[in-house]
C-alpha cells in the first residue's frame, strides 16, 4: 500500500463558547446602540442650543429693525414739520416784503400826484407782477411805471428786462425779447404823463430755474437818467412761489 490511513478525527463541541460569543456580540451591539443614543442626544442638545441662539438673535434683530423703522418714521415726520414751518415762514416773509414794497411805491406815487412840484422829474417802477399760467413754464407779467414831478410833461423811453437764473448748474440770462410771446419793438417803448402798464406772456424753459428779474429803464426825456432795478422772482409772483 502506498501509505497508512490517517483515520477519523473527533472534535469536541462546546455550547458554552458559543453562548459566550453570542453574549459578547449582543453586549457589543447594546453598547454601540447606547453610544449612538448618547451621541444623538448630545447632537440634539447642541442643535437645540444653536436654534435657541439663532431664534434669540432673530428676535433681537427684529426688535432693532422695528426700532429703526420707528426712528426713521419719526425723523421723516420731524423733517416734514420743519419743512412745512420753513415754507410757511418764507411765504409770510415774502408777503411782508411785497406789502412793504407796495406801500413804498404807493407812497412815492401819491407824493408825485399830490405835490409833483416838490419832486424832481423821474420815473418809478410802481410794480412788477407775475402769474403762473400752467406747469409748462408759461407766465403772464404786468409792469407798471409811474412818473414823479412836473405832472404836465410826458416821459418817453424804452424798457428791457432779463430773467436771471440757473440752467444745468450754470448761471444764465433770458432776454425779454427771447421769452416774451409775440414780441415787437413797440412792446418795449413807453410814453406817458402819469403812468403806463406793460403786459404780456413769458415762456420760461423747462430746465431753467429763475431767481431774479433785472429791469432796465432807459428814458429818452431830458433830465431823466437811465436806471436799473433787480426784483426777486418770488416777490414778483402773485401770492408767492408756487
Amino acid at each position: 500500500m502506498s501509505g497508512a490511513h490517517s483515520g477519523f478525527q473527533i472534535r469536541q463541541y462546546s455550547p458554552l463558547r458559543l453562548w459566550i460569543g453570542s453574549l459578547l456580540i449582543v453586549a457589543l451591539a447594546v453598547i454601540v446602540f447606547l453610544i449612538g443614543r448618547v451621541y444623538q442626544s448630545y447632537e440634539l442638545t447642541e442643535l437645540k442650543m444653536v436654534r435657541e441662539t439663532l431664534e434669540s438673535r432673530i428676535e433681537d434683530l427684529q426688535n432693532r429693525n422695528a426700532s429703526l423703522v420707528r426712528q426713521n418714521a419719526q425723523l421723516a415726520s420731524d423733517r416734514k414739520i420743519e419743512h412745512d414751518a420753513y415754507n410757511k415762514v418764507n411765504k409770510e416773509l415774502v408777503a411782508l416784503q411785497k406789502e412793504l414794497l407796495e406801500q413804498k411805491e404807493q407812497l412815492v406815487f401819491y407824493q408825485g400826484i399830490v405835490s409833483p412840484e416838490e419832486l424832481a422829474l423821474g420815473i418809478n417802477v410802481q410794480s412788477f407782477e407775475l402769474n403762473k399760467k400752467n406747469d409748462l413754464g408759461l407766465y403772464s407779467f404786468k409792469l407798471v411805471l409811474t412818473k414823479r414831478g412836473e405832472s404836465n410833461q410826458y416821459v418817453k423811453g424804452t424798457i428791457d428786462f432779463n430773467i436771471k437764473g440757473q440752467s444745468q448748474g450754470a448761471v444764465k440770462n433770458l432776454a425779454m425779447k427771447d421769452i416774451m410771446q409775440d414780441y415787437e419793438d413797440a412792446d418795449a417803448k413807453f410814453s406817458f404823463r402819469y403812468f403806463q402798464v406793460f403786459e404780456g406772456a413769458l415762456q420760461i424753459p423747462e430746465d431753467f430755474n429763475p431767481y431774479d428779474i433785472e429791469l432796465d429803464v432807459k428814458p429818452t426825456t431830458r433830465k431823466i437818467k437811465n436806471f436799473s432795478e433787480t426784483i426777486s422772482w418770488t416777490q414778483a409772483l402773485v401770492g408767492g412761489e408756487y
